[in-house]
Order: structure tokens, then sequence, then C-alpha cells
């Protein structure tokens, strides 16, 4: 179970959640036959109106909002991944599962990926973010949505930048982990109010030693080998294309074999059960992103979600 031991110090009443999915409280009659089971749907979950929704569960004198229930003796979904995450699969992971995380390492992670979602949430729309400095490298893509980031006053015109070892001062793109500030933001669209559906971490890194990345050992992370930019917008036109194919598009191929990322699928509702570290969601379609909860996409597996950047 999640709470035990040390962990109640910090969560009285229940474990500190996610802003956009939540852990504190209890529900239920008491008790349960099954020691382990998993939240997986939202009819577990605390009535937003409820009176028990907000709390200070961390000590800081301020409630945290939203909250739903936690279930005691249950593993939160987050903490709990299968599969490989995607069809980027890094020969660094061969021979290794993802599984479920020790309580210890599932309370560290929940706590990381509330901090990313409490950061992000100061741009909860396309429109926020790029008034804010945000620039769009990917476009609208199906299963990811767009990857925004921060370039600041960065151009890959500069004269220094080089295509076969890049770095990028200036940007938080660079050889540290900061799991509260994921590099890229995500949007389920290209209009100013398409809103918030994940988010990227990209770090450098050696080619045979992933980051270090979250608690736990299910981010698997991946590599995009060879990225053709337009350079003087930093946007990506295409991935393993040869010279000619990139100049076609008037792009430049730039060697990103030093860079892995990750994706966290954690803003309500674009969540993934099976793997919160999954590399696409399936209700983001080729179209838009689907808007009907109802709809199968929702409940199917997030392996097996086709793209071309």
């Amino acid at each position: 179970m999640l709470l035990r031991g040390s962990m109640r110090s910090r969560a009285v009443l229940g474990v500190l959640i996610l802003a956009s999915v939540s852990l504190g409280g209890c529900i239920g009659d008491g008790g349960t036959e099954d020691q382990s089971r998993f939240i997986d749907d939202e009819s577990e979950l605390f009535d937003p109106e409820s009176p028990d929704y907000c709390g200070d569960f961390d000590g800081d004198g301020e409630p945290d909002c939203p909250l739903s229930g936690y279930i005691p003796d249950t593993d939160p979904w987050w903490c709990n991944s299968t599969g490989i995450g995607g069809h980027h699969v890094d020969l660094a992971y061969e021979g290794k599962s993802k599984g479920l995380l020790s309580p210890e390492l599932c309370e560290e992670l929940t706590y990381e990926l509330k901090d990313a979602i409490e950061w992000a949430a100061q741009w909860p729309t396309l429109g926020d973010a790029e008034d804010a400095g945000y620039t769009m490298s990917v476009g609208y893509t199906e299963g990811m949505g767009t990857h925004h980031v921060m370039l600041n006053n960065f151009s890959m015109d500069d004269p220094g930048f080089d295509i076969d070892d890049p770095y990028f001062p200036g940007t938080r793109i660079d050889g540290v982990f900061d799991h509260e500030r994921p590099e890229f933001l995500m949007y389920g669209g290209e209009d100013r109010e398409s809103e918030l559906v994940g988010f990227a971490w990209f770090v450098r890194a050696p080619t045979d030693s992933p980051p270090e990345g979250f608690s736990g050992d299910n981010d698997w992370w991946h590599r995009h080998h060879s990225m053709c930019f337009r350079t003087s917008e930093f946007r990506i036109m295409g991935e393993d294309l040869s010279d000619d194919a990139c100049e076609e598009r008037g792009g430049t191929n730039v060697n990103l074999e030093n860079y892995w990322m990750v994706h966290a699928w954690v803003e309500r509702p674009w969540l993934t059960f099976d793997d919160v570290f999954t590399n696409h969601h399936p209700c983001l379609h080729e179209d838009g992103p689907e808007e009907d909860l109802g709809a199968e996409c929702w409940g199917e597996s997030t392996e097996h979600v086709g793209h071309d950047i």
C-alpha cells in the first residue's frame, strides 16, 4: 500500500495528489479483501463538490485542489506501468520490464509529477504558452499533439551551431533533468484555444546511458537520432530523412543521438492508465483530439499509436 511507515508523516489524511490525478483522503467502507487494487476508473474518485475535496495535505498552509479519493491499500495507476512505452524502444532497455513501484518510490514519483503539473498550469492553452515566448517546434501530430519549447534568444542559425554535435545554449535543453520543468509542453491542436495535454522532457546524455530521470525504472527514454529542422524557426519537418529529402522540405538534418526524450500523460483527461510514460495517446487523432469522453479510444492500449512527424 502507499501509506505506511515514514510516509504517514507527510500525508496524514492521504497521499498528496497530482493536481490532475489525485490521492488524498479515503472512500469506501473500510477494508477490502483485495490488498492491491488499482484506481483506474473515475467513478472511484471523490465528488469534486464534496466538502472533503480540498485539504492541506502537504502541510504548507495552502489547500491542495483539486483532490480525489485515494483508496487505502491500493496502488495508484501512475506507479504501475506495463508494456514497452511505445515503438521508440531503445536498446538500453533490452531485457528489462516495467512494473509496480515500491511505496517509497511511488510517493517520490507522485510528488515529481505533481510538481510538473503545477508548474505547467501557468500555460493551460497554446495561446498562453506562445504569449509567454514558447515556440511550436512540432506541429500537431497524431498521438502526441504539439511540442512547444522555450528558446529564449537561441537560434539554430547562429554561426556556432553544430548540426553534428548540437548544443542549445540559453535554453533548458541540456544535460540536466528537472522533473518540475519539462522541456516541451504538448497541446491538442494548433489553435490558440488548444489545451495542454501532456509533457516531454528532453535531456542530453551518452548514447548508451539514458538519463536518471524520474523515481523508479518505468520512465523509458527514447531517442530521435536525426531530425530535419527548418532552422530559422526551430521547426521539425521530419525524422530520419535523407539530406535531399530534408532539403526538399526546406530543412537541415540535425544529429540528436545524444538527446533522450520521455513523455508523461498526467493532464486530465489525457491519462494513460497502462503506462504514464508511454510515448503516444490514442485519443489524439490525426484530425484532432477526441472530444467525446465516451469514445472507445480512451480505453484502448497506448502501445500502438502510429505517427509520422
